[in-house]
């Protein structure tokens, strides 16, 4: 039986690294799970670092949904493989997880946000992230 801190964690690995593909850190986030993946064995390392390129190529094909789920599958898959068989990877792996940039939902229709405010109305809005908001009162008039 895997134990589902294992299985959670390869596919939060998994989530990072698809994403990961489509950024700007790509190639440190490549460079990285190559050797994560390689263990310090040259032809796993150079093995990975092809099947990492494949991934690019995949995420930065448009409309290709299925491919890219089956892809995500694929490296979750691997990831699990590779903390099975080297329970002590798992710490570098929350390390690269967290290096990268949080995943994107994946969404297949485009977002749409519309905000008004009104009168002295206020509108505090975001799609994906963070919002921190902190108000303050207009200083009292004097006289």
């Amino acid at each position: 039986m895997i134990p589902d801190w294992l299985t959670t964690l390869a596919a939060a690995g998994s989530a990072a690294l698809v994403n990961a593909a489509s950024t700007d850190v790509w190639q440190a986030a490549r460079e990285r799970f190559a050797r994560l993946l390689g263990r310090g064995d040259p032809d796993r390392t150079e093995t990975a670092a092809r099947r990492l390129d494949d991934l690019r190529r995949v995420v930065e094909e448009p409309g290709n949904e299925g491919e890219l789920a089956e892809t995500c599958r694929a490296w979750r898959q691997r990831l699990q493989d590779l903390l099975e068989e080297n329970p002590d990877a798992a710490d570098e792996l929350r390390s690269a997880i967290a290096e990268l940039p949080p995943p994107r939902p994946v969404s297949s229709t485009p977002i749409r946000q519309d905000n008004r405010a009104y009168d002295h109305g206020t509108v505090n809005a975001v799609v994906n992230g963070d919002l921190t908001v902190h108000s303050t009162r207009p200083a009292a008039s004097e006289g």
